[in-house]
């Protein structure tokens, strides 16, 4: 199968394919796959996908996301730009509805500088672990997953090889 990188086509193609998406999701949940065997499977098709995708080629969750920051990634931010939290608050965050985090209050991200995130060694743990693939129990987190395919090109192509093994060339295509 090959691999979509173009992230205008796979916005398109995400699009396309909402309703089989919500169908995928509606077989997988109820699937008979233990919740182990199937973070494997994923897991399986997460390190093929990413050996042929360079994040920084993209970017795209730098452009379109912003990620939420706990109080450790906040102080932690602070003291690698040299300045007071409540100045980091200020001037590049805003309160986000999960009550004690904050997101980045501009869009795409102002760290994001030649495709490149500025901060990278004290990046949010949001950010750390986009896009969250590699977390356990992906049947619980199916509906950021499908979110997500429009975003992410590791995303779209992992959901993709995933619906061809569960349902197969045949079912697939339709």
């Amino acid at each position: 199968m090959d691999i979509e990188t173009d992230i205008e086509r796979i916005r398109a193609l995400s699009g396309e394919k909402e309703d089989e998406n919500w169908r995928f999701r509606t077989y997988v949940k109820g699937s008979d796959l233990s919740i182990a065997a199937l973070d494997r499977l994923v897991w399986r098709h997460l390190d093929v996908v990413t050996r042929q995708i360079d994040c920084c080629a993209c970017a795209n969750c730098c452009k379109v996301m912003s990620p939420l920051l706990s109080a450790r990634d906040i102080r932690r931010l602070a003291d690698h730009l040299g300045i007071q939290k409540a100045q980091l608050i200020n001037d590049y965050l805003r309160p986000s509805d999960e009550k004690g985090k904050y997101a980045f209050a501009q869009i795409p991200c102002r760290f994001l500088h030649e495709q490149r995130c500025s901060v990278y060694d004290v990046r949010p743990g949001d950010c750390r672990s986009f896009p969250h693939l590699q977390k356990r129990e992906f049947r619980s987190r199916l509906i950021d997953v499908i979110e997500n395919c429009s975003i992410c090109p590791i995303v779209y192509n992992v959901f993709e090889r995933l619906k061809l093994e569960f349902w197969g060339r045949r079912r697939y295509s339709r």
